[in-house]
């Protein structure tokens, strides 16, 4: 048997009482136990380097652009943002976001 890629201690509790499986949102991740994990936010984005969230459309379209983290409120989820974004190209709703990380080390 092979050891687990990350130890038990680099994984976040979850908070709340555990969702069942039907009940659980595809933009939030569960821990073991079902409870959901607080999802990273652009406050805590921005205090990490992020300055841009990058939306993507998704299939066929796959357009893609950047959005700056100050045109959303600082307590909005980074997976929520998609969700107030049209894709300029084919107009759809409901894009995925993401964000774009700044190199600090300087490679």
């Amino acid at each position: 048997m092979t050891e687990p890629r990350y130890p038990a201690q680099a994984y976040s509790n979850g908070r709340g009482d555990p969702v069942p499986r039907h009940r659980r949102n595809p933009r939030r991740a569960y821990d073991r136990e079902g409870r959901e994990i607080a999802p990273m936010d652009l406050a805590n984005a921005a205090e990490n380097g992020v300055q841009i969230i990058r939306a993507i459309c998704p299939p066929p379209c796959r357009h893609e652009g950047q959005v700056p983290l100050a045109a959303f409120p600082s307590t909005m989820a980074v997976r929520d943002v998609g969700l107030y974004l049209r894709c300029t190209v084919c107009g759809r709703k409901g894009l995925e976001s993401e964000p774009v990380w700044s190199r600090r080390d300087g490679l």
